[in-house]
């Protein structure tokens, strides 16, 4: 199995046969913890959109909708992009839709991989083993910030890249690698000097950044099917 790490998604159309291949997501701060944990509170689904107008019309339709735009709160929806906005007690039973301005673009662009799943660090050791269990090569997509490259998304990357040999890994992933090797025993802490650690928290949700920053608390594993992501 091959790996390889897109470290924007300005560089996403490098990929070949993308059919063929397992994408993985990565948008830690918030997007994909986010979708995690939605789903490990009990939400049936959460349908990613691009477009905040698709949101929109979701919930003119009376769906639950969160969605965020430079970190801020959609004016009219009903959650953010916060993982404590969405309690077992408002989305159990649920489908939830959510735009965000990074990581449901990127699960967009994705979606003719053979698989696209979400990763984060709360749900590392469960995606590691359903990845290592495909058989398939990978392609660890980080949704950066606006297309430049982040800290967070690349340390990511290089943690699910260490069960694999180093053979089997591109250029990037091996520098992801040596950058989560540096950063693994204090990932918070490493993450306070990068920008969207700095966005963030003068936004104040640096509570936020901390659960994100928390390995293997979750065991799921989300997966899309049919536009929308579910349980694996």
């Amino acid at each position: 199995m091959k790996v390889e790490t897109i470290l924007t998604p300005a560089l996403f159309y490098q990929v070949e046969n993308v059919e063929d291949k397992i994408v993985v997501v990565i948008d830690i701060l918030r997007a994909t913890s986010t979708i995690t944990t939605i789903l490990h509170n009990g939400a049936t689904a959460v349908i990613p959109v691009k477009e905040e107008t698709e949101a929109e019309t979701y919930k003119a339709n009376g769906f639950l909708v969160g969605g965020e735009r430079g970190g801020e709160t959609i004016p009219g929806f009903h959650f953010g992009n916060s993982p404590f906005h969405y309690m077992p007690e408002r989305v159990a039973g649920k489908e939830v839709v959510l735009t965000t301005t990074n990581g449901t673009k990127c699960i967009e662009m994705a979606k003719m991989a053979h698989q696209v799943v979400i990763g984060s660090f709360l749900n590392l050791e469960a995606l590691i083993k359903h990845l290592k269990n495909s058989q398939r090569d990978v392609v660890l997509f980080c949704a950066g910030w606006k297309d430049r490259v982040n800290l967070e998304d690349s340390l990511f990357a290089g943690a699910v890249a260490t069960v694999y040999p180093l053979r089997d890994c591109d250029d990037a992933t091996l520098m992801a690698r040596d950058a989560f090797e540096l950063a693994k025993d204090n990932i918070y802490e490493t993450l306070q000097n990068s920008n969207h650690f700095k966005r963030l928290a003068s936004k104040g949700v640096t509570k936020d950044i901390a659960y994100c920053c928390e390995v293997n608390v979750l065991k799921i594993v989300p997966v899309l099917k049919e536009g929308k992501l579910v349980v694996a």
